[in-house]
C-alpha cells in the first residue's frame, strides 16, 4: 500500500505528493487522434446563430493549435453547402493547417465526386467520411436488406478508393447492430479500400460497460483479420454518458474518437471534446498544450450565441469558484504560503492553469472570514491578514452577505472593506 510520507518542510512539497489517486493512469498508452465535429454535426444542434465562414475558419485555426487530427466541416451535396466546404479547405490550406478536413457524404456517386474536386481544387487533405445505416431498425424503416448494404457499401467505398479519396465507413447504429452484420460490413469496406472503420452510438444507446465490450470486440476482429485501418469512435449524449463512453473506447483500444467543443449537437449533444481533451491530459495521454482551450470553449459559444451552463465541469464559471468558508479557508492557508499548485487542488480534481484558467474565492452567505481574506489578498498582496482591523472588515462584510442572503462582487467587498 503506497503511503504518503507528509514533509515537515512544507514549502518543498508538491501538490502531485499530496494525492493518493485510485485513477488507474496509463501514461504508456498509444497516442490517440481526435477528430473535431463541431461544425458540422456540433451544428445539427438547436443552435440560435451559425458561425460565418471566417469564424469557421477562425475555430478550425484554434483547433488545429491543440493537435486536432482531424475536423469535419460539412456535406457538400448541394451547392451552397460545396462551395463553403470549398472555401474552408483552401483557407485551411492557406493557414497551412496540419488538421485533415473531412467531408460527409452517401455511398452515391454525385456526393463522393463533390469531395473530390474540393480536395483537387483546394490542395488540402481531405477525407470522404461515407455514412449508411445497418442496425435493425435502420433496415427496416428504410426497407434494405444486408446484401443491399453490401453492394452499396463496396460501391461507395470502392468509387472513392478509384478517385483517390481517403475514406471512412461510418455506419450509423453500429452499437445496436448484430456483430456478424457489422463484421460482414466491415470486411466489404476494407476490401473496397477503405481507411478507417467508425463504430456509430449515433443514438447514445451504450453504456461505459456497452463501449468496451463492441470496441474490443471489433478491435480483435480487425486485428485478427490483419486489416490495415483506422478504429474509431462516433457517440452521442443522449443517456449522459458521452464522456465516459469515449474514455471506455479508448481504454478498449480505439485509435480516435469524434467530438464536439462544448458537446454541441443534436438532441442532447455529442461527445465534449474540450472535457475529453482535460481527462487524456491528466491522465499523460495528450502531449500537446491545452492552455488555448477555454477560449476555444468561449469562441464556439460567442458565435453559436450559446451561453455556457455555470456548473458546466472545467469551463463554466463556477468551476473553479468556492463560496463555502470550510473551503476557502484550506485553499487560503495555501494561497498565502505562495503553493497555488497545491491550493488550485485543494478542492478540485482539475489544475485550472492547465487550461488557462484561475480558482477563485467569492463572499456571500455560506462564507467565512476565509472568503474575504482571501478576496482582499488577491487586491493587494502586502495585506496583513491578521491585524484586528482586517478581523473587523470580515465581520462587516459577512454580516452584509448573511442578512442579504446573496454573493457579493468583489467591487462590493472591496467599498465595504474601506468604508
Amino acid at each position: 500500500m503506497q503511503i504518503l510520507m507528509i514533509s515537515a518542510n512544507l514549502k518543498m512539497m508538491k501538490a502531485s505528493d499530496l494525492i493518493y489517486d485510485w485513477n488507474e493512469v496509463n501514461t504508456t498508452a498509444k497516442t490517440v487522434k481526435l477528430c473535431d465535429e463541431t461544425l458540422r454535426d456540433g451544428l445539427q444542434g438547436n443552435l440560435c446563430c451559425v458561425p460565418s465562414l471566417d469564424e469557421k475558419l477562425d475555430l478550425l485555426t484554434r483547433a488545429d493549435s491543440l493537435g486536432i487530427s482531424d475536423a469535419v466541416v460539412g456535406f457538400p451535396a448541394q451547392e451552397v453547402a460545396y462551395q463553403e466546404a470549398l472555401q474552408l479547405c483552401k483557407g485551411a490550406q492557406e493557414r497551412k493547417m496540419g488538421l485533415r478536413i473531412a467531408l460527409l457524404g452517401r455511398m452515391v456517386e454525385s456526393d463522393i465526386e463533390a469531395i473530390a474536386r474540393i480536395q483537387q481544387a483546394s490542395g488540402h487533405p481531405v477525407i470522404a467520411r461515407l455514412v449508411i445505416g445497418g442496425s435493425p431498425i435502420r433496415r427496416y424503416v428504410e426497407t434494405r436488406d444486408i446484401d443491399e448494404l453490401e453492394r452499396l457499401i463496396r460501391y461507395g467505398i470502392g468509387y472513392a478508393t478509384k478517385l483517390g479519396i481517403p475514406s471512412l465507413l461510418g455506419m450509423e447504429d453500429t452499437t445496436r447492430s448484430e456483430p456478424e452484420v457489422v463484421e460482414r460490413l466491415f470486411i466489404a469496406a476494407v476490401e473496397s479500400g477503405v481507411e478507417v472503420l467508425s463504430i456509430c452510438d449515433t443514438v447514445g444507446h451504450v453504456t461505459p460497460v456497452g463501449t468496451e465490450r463492441i470496441v474490443k470486440h471489433f478491435r480483435e476482429f480487425i486485428d485478427n483479420q490483419g486489416f490495415n485501418v483506422r478504429l474509431d469512435f462516433h457517440g452521442h449524449n443522449d443517456r449522459g454518458l458521452g464522456v465516459a463512453n469515449a474514455l471506455s473506447a479508448i481504454k478498449a483500444g480505439v485509435d480516435s474518437v469524434d467530438c464536439t467543443i462544448l458537446g454541441i449537437g443534436e438532441r442532447a449533444g455529442n461527445i465534449p471534446l474540450d472535457l475529453i481533451l482535460v481527462n487524456l491530459k491528466i491522465a499523460g495521454i495528450w502531449s500537446r498544450d491545452i492552455s488555448g482551450l477555454s477560449d476555444y470553449c468561449r469562441e464556439v459559444a460567442r458565435v453559436c450565441q450559446l451561453e455556457i451552463p455555470p456548473n458546466y465541469p472545467v469551463f463554466g464559471h463556477n468551476a473553479f469558484l468556492t463560496q463555502a468558508g470550510l473551503h476557502a479557508s484550506a485553499i487560503m492557508k495555501a494561497e498565502i504560503r505562495g503553493e497555488t499548485n497545491i491550493a488550485a487542488l485543494v478542492y478540485s480534481a482539475i489544475e485550472p492553469h492547465l487550461v488557462g484558467l484561475d480558482y477563485d474565492i467569492v463572499v456571500g452567505p455560506q462564507s467565512g472570514q476565509s472568503n474575504v481574506r482571501f478576496v482582499l489578498y488577491r487586491k493587494n498582496r502586502n495585506l496583513q491578514l491578521e491585524d484586528q482591523a482586517i478581523q473587523e472588515i470580515c465581520d462587516r462584510v459577512l454580516e452584509v452577505a448573511r442578512s442579504e442572503n446573496r454573493i457579493l462582487t468583489k467591487e462590493e467587498v472591496y467599498a465595504l472593506a474601506t468604508s
